[in-house]
C-alpha cells in the first residue's frame, strides 16, 4: 500500500507532493483535497488533483479514494456556471458510496450544499433529510452535526425561524469533539445573524474561532474571525473589527489560504469604505480582486468589482467606474448574475452621462432597468432603487428618478418596519420576563411574611399560657418579634425599591422606543424636504410637502410621548399647537397672510385616538391652505375641540371661497387623496364628518372616547 502523510500545513503538503512519484502521491493528494484545504486551491489545480486521484484510485481499486476524487472534481468548479458538470460528479460519488455509510453521509452533505448554492431549497433539504436518516441509523454523529447545521442555515435563509432554531439546537447534542462543536457554533452564528440577533451571533462565531484554532484548522478559524469582524463593523466597533481582520489575514497568509485572504481583504475594504478611508478601501479591494482572479470564481470576482464600482462612483472617479462597467458587465450577463448586471449597468449609465456620453448612458440604462426587474433578493432592492434614481437623474429623466426614489423609500421603510417590529417584540418579551420574575419574587416575599405571621401568633399564644411566671420570657419574645418585624420591614422596603426601579426601567425602554420612532420619522421628513428641493414639478412638490406634513404630525406625537409623564396619552392642546406651528413653518403662512386660530380644551387623549385625530386635522387644514384662499387671498382657519362627557367635538372652519358639496360631501378633484384619507381615518375612530358651506367651509364631527379602533393592534 501507500505511505501515511504526516504533514498538515498546506505548503508542506505541496512540497511533499513534489518529491513523490506514482501511487505514493495518492495520500498527499487526498489530504490536499480534504474539505479544510478545498477553498485554498485554485479551481484549475484542484481539477488536476481530482483527475490524479481518480487515476490512482482506479488502479488500486480504492472506493473511498474514488469517492473523494469525484467530490474533488465536483468542487473544483463554479457550480452555477453554464457547462458545469458538478452534478454528474456528485451523482457518481453517490453511486460509488451507496454501500459505505460514512462516505455516503459526506456525499449527501456536499449534494445538499450544491442544491443550496443553486437556490433549490427543497432539493437541498431532501438531501439533508436522507443523509440524516442514514447517519442516524449508523450512529454517524459528526455527519449529523454537519447536516443539521446546514439545515438550520437553509431554514434561516428562507425566513423559517422556528425550524432553524430547533434544528440548530439539535446539532449541538451530537457534538463529539472540538471540530463538531466548532461546526455547530459556526452554523448557529450564521442563523442568528440571518435573524438580526447580532448579540447572539458574535459570541457563537468567536467560540467557533477559538475551537478551530485549538484544533489547528486555521482556515475556518480565519473564516469565523471575519464573521466576527463583519458584525462588529455593523455595530460601529471599527477598531475591534480591524483587529480581528488583521489576525484573519495573518492566519490565512500562514497557510497560503488564498480564498480566506481574498475574503479578509474584501471585508477590510468594506470597513475602510464605511470609515471614509477610500484609498485604503480601494487598495484592499484590489488585493482581494487579484487573489480572486487566481482562484477563478466569477461570482466572487464580481462581488468585489461591484464594491469597487460603487466606490469609484461615490468618489466621482467616473472614468475608472466606466472602465469596470465595460469590462465586467459581459461577465455578469454570461453567468446570469442579475444583481451584478443591474449594478454595473446603472453605474455605467451614471458614469457615461457624467463623462458626456449620453448615447452610451441610455444604452446602459436600458440594460440596467431590465436586469433590475430580475433581481430576487429583497434586501438588495433599496440600494438598487437608489442607483436607478441616480441614473435617471443623470439622464435628466426626473419622472423616472422620482419613481425610483419613491420605490427606494418604500423598500427602505419596509425593512425599517420589519426591524422596528423585531425590536418592539424583543422589548415586550424582556418586559414580560422581568414581570414574571418579579411576580415570583413577590410570591416568595409573601410566603416569608406569612411564615413570620404564623411564628408570631404561636409565640404570642405561648406567652399568654405562661402567665406571670413567664414575664421575662415574654419580654424576650417581644424583643425578638420586634427585630423580626424590623427585618421584614427592611425586606419590604427593598422589595418596593426593586419594583420602583423595574418600573422606571420599563418606562425608560418605552420612552426609548418613542424616541427612536420620532427620530426615524424626522429622518423621513428630512429626506422628503431634501427631495422637494430638487423637484421642479409642482404636483410632485406638493405631494412631497403633504407627505412631509403627515410624517411630521405623527413625529410630534411620539415626541410628546417620550417627553411627557404618560407613555400612552398626550395633552391634545399642546400637541395641536405644535402641529399648527409645524404647518405654519412648512407652508410659510405668515408670508401668505393666512392665520390659524385654535380653541382647544386641555385634556389627555389616548395615542390610538390622537394619531388619527391629528392626521384628520392636518389634512383638513392643508386642504384649506391650498384651496380656500386662491390668488393670494388673506383668510383665517379655525380649529375647535371641546371635551364632553363621552367624547369631544371637533370642528375645522375657514372663511375662504367654499367647496362644492353633493349630498353633504365635497365633489371635484380637490385633494382627492387627502379627503379619502380623512374619510378612512374617520371610519377608524367610528365617526362621520359633516361638511357645510357658509362663510367658507366647515367640517364638524363628534368622536367617542371608547369607540375607536386601535391603529396599532
Amino acid at each position: 500500500m501507500y505511505t501515511v502523510v504526516l504533514a498538515n500545513n498546506f505548503d508542506s503538503l505541496r512540497q511533499t507532493l513534489q518529491g513523490q512519484n506514482g501511487a505514493q502521491r495518492l495520500p498527499t493528494l487526498l489530504k490536499l483535497c480534504d474539505s479544510q484545504y478545498r477553498g485554498i486551491i485554485p479551481n484549475a489545480e484542484a481539477n488536476g488533483f481530482g483527475k490524479e486521484i481518480l487515476h490512482f484510485a482506479s488502479v488500486l481499486k480504492d472506493t473511498s479514494a474514488l469517492v473523494e476524487g469525484c467530490l474533488c472534481m465536483a468542487n473544483s468548479q463554479d457550480r452555477s456556471a453554464k457547462g458545469s458538470d458538478a452534478f454528474k460528479w456528485l451523482s457518481k460519488a453517490q453511486s460509488l458510496a451507496r454501500r459505505h455509510p460514512a462516505l455516503l453521509g459526506k456525499v449527501f452533505f456536499w449534494k445538499a450544499s450544491y442544491y443550496y448554492e443553486l437556490g433549490q431549497i427543497d432539493s437541498a433539504l431532501l438531501m439533508i433529510q436522507r443523509g440524516d436518516q442514514m447517519a442516524q441509523r449508523h450512529q454517524l454523529l459528526s455527519e449529523r452535526v454537519k447536516l443539521l447545521g446546514t439545515a438550520a442555515k437553509i431554514y434561516s435563509s428562507n425566513g423559517q425561524a422556528k425550524a432553524a432554531d430547533s434544528v440548530g439546537r439539535l446539532a449541538f447534542r451530537f457534538c463529539q469533539n472540538r471540530v463538531d462543536s466548532a461546526i455547530a457554533y459556526t452554523r448557529w452564528g450564521s442563523v442568528q445573524e440571518d435573524f438580526g440577533k447580532l448579540d447572539l451571533a458574535l459570541p457563537a462565531f468567536y467560540a467557533a474561532y477559538r475551537l478551530e484554532k485549538k484544533a489547528g484548522n486555521n482556515i475556518m478559524a480565519a473564516h469565523n474571525l471575519q464573521q466576527c469582524a463583519g458584525i462588529l463593523r455593523d455595530q460601529g466597533r471599527f477598531e475591534q473589527a480591524i483587529k480581528y481582520l488583521q489576525e484573519a489575514v495573518q492566519l490565512s497568509k500562514a497557510i497560503g489560504n488564498i480564498t480566506g485572504l481574498a475574503a479578509a481583504y474584501h471585508t477590510l475594504g468594506g470597513l475602510y469604505k464605511r470609515t471614509k478611508a477610500y484609498e485604503q478601501a480601494l487598495q484592499s479591494y484590489q488585493l482581494s480582486l487579484a487573489l480572486k482572479k487566481d482562484i477563478g470564481r466569477p461570482k466572487k470576482i464580481l462581488n468585489t468589482i461591484l464594491d469597487m464600482t460603487v466606490l469609484y462612483g461615490y468618489t466621482a472617479r467616473y472614468d475608472s467606474c466606466l472602465r469596470l462597467c465595460r469590462q465586467y458587465l459581459p461577465l455578469s450577463q454570461q453567468i446570469e448574475y442579475k444583481l451584478a448586471e443591474a449594478t454595473l449597468a446603472l453605474w455605467g449609465s451614471i458614469a457615461a452621462a457624467k463623462t458626456g456620453n449620453p448615447t452610451l448612458a441610455q444604452n446602459y440604462w436600458s440594460v440596467g432597468e431590465t436586469a433590475l426587474a430580475g433581481v430576487k433578493a429583497k434586501e438588495e432592492m433599496p440600494e438598487l432603487f437608489l442607483f436607478a434614481a441616480k441614473a435617471a437623474e443623470a439622464l435628466r429623466d426626473f419622472g423616472k428618478a422620482y419613481q425610483y426614489q419613491t420605490l427606494f423609500q418604500s423598500a427602505q421603510d419596509s425593512m425599517y418596519n420589519t426591524e422596528k417590529s423585531r425590536i418592539i417584540a424583543e422589548l415586550e418579551a424582556r418586559f414580560e420576563n422581568e414581570k414574571k420574575e418579579q411576580q415570583i419574587l413577590d410570591l416568595a416575599q409573601n410566603n416569608e411574611l406569612q411564615q413570620v405571621r404564623i411564628a408570631t401568633a404561636r409565640t404570642q399564644r405561648i406567652a399568654l399560657f405562661g402567665g406571670l411566671i413567664l414575664v421575662l420570657l415574654f419580654a424576650v419574645v417581644l424583643w425578638r418579634n420586634g427585630r423580626i418585624r424590623k427585618r421584614n420591614n427592611a425586606v419590604l422596603e427593598q422589595t418596593n425599591q426593586a419594583l420602583h426601579l423595574k418600573n422606571n426601567e420599563v418606562q425608560t425602554l418605552l420612552r426609548e422606543v418613542h424616541h427612536r420612532v420620532k427620530n426615524n420619522l424626522q429622518i423621513i421628513s428630512s429626506l422628503l424636504r431634501l427631495q422637494a428641493r430638487v423637484v421642479d414639478d409642482t404636483g410632485a412638490l406638493d405631494a412631497l410637502r403633504m407627505s412631509q406634513s403627515r410624517v411630521q404630525s405623527i413625529a410630534l406625537l411620539h415626541q410628546r410621548l417620550y417627553q411627557g409623564e404618560e407613555l400612552k396619552s398626550i395633552s391634545i392642546k399642546t400637541y395641536l399647537f405644535e402641529l399648527i406651528q409645524s404647518l405654519q413653518d412648512t407652508y410659510q403662512l405668515e408670508e401668505r397672510q393666512i392665520g390659524i386660530a385654535a380653541d382647544v380644551d386641555d385634556f389627555s387623549m389616548d395615542v390610538d385616538l390622537a394619531i388619527p385625530t391629528g392626521l384628520i386635522i392636518n389634512e383638513l387644514v392643508i386642504n384649506a391652505i391650498k384651496h380656500a384662499f386662491p390668488n393670494n387671498r388673506m383668510g383665517e382657519i379655525g380649529i375647535r375641540i371641546k371635551k364632553q362627557e363621552t367624547g369631544f367635538t371637533l370642528k375645522v372652519t375657514d372663511n375662504g371661497v367654499g367647496v362644492k358639496l353633493l349630498e353633504g360631501k365635497p365633489v371635484g378633484k380637490t385633494n382627492a387623496f387627502g379627503l379619502e384619507l380623512v374619510e378612512s381615518l374617520a371610519e377608524k375612530i367610528k365617526t362621520t364628518l359633516v361638511f357645510s358651506n357658509g362663510l367658507g367651509t366647515s367640517v364638524e364631527t363628534f368622536v367617542h372616547f371608547n369607540k375607536h379602533e386601535s391603529l396599532f393592534p
